[in-house]
């Protein structure tokens, strides 16, 4: 399916930030990482559009997969 992004470029701690935003940048981006490490078909959609773990910048087309999986922030 080629859909057409509706999302930019955008930081790691950038997006966890925006799901958890009354706790720290570190800590929501550590528990950002914990929701893809424990969503294993998200984390193989990501590692197919090149997402390595401990990446601090995410593609738009990243960014689709995440916010699919767990809705807007």
């Amino acid at each position: 399916m080629n859909k057409t992004s509706t999302h930019h470029s955008m930081g790691f701690q950038q997006l966890a930030v925006q799901y958890f935003p009354y706790i720290t940048p570190a800590s929501a981006s550590v528990r950002l990482k914990q929701w893809i490490m424990t969503t294993p078909e998200l984390l193989e959609r990501l590692i197919t559009a090149n997402y390595r773990p401990g990446a601090r910048l995410l593609t738009p087309r990243q960014v689709d997969l995440i916010t699919t999986e767990f809705g807007e922030p």
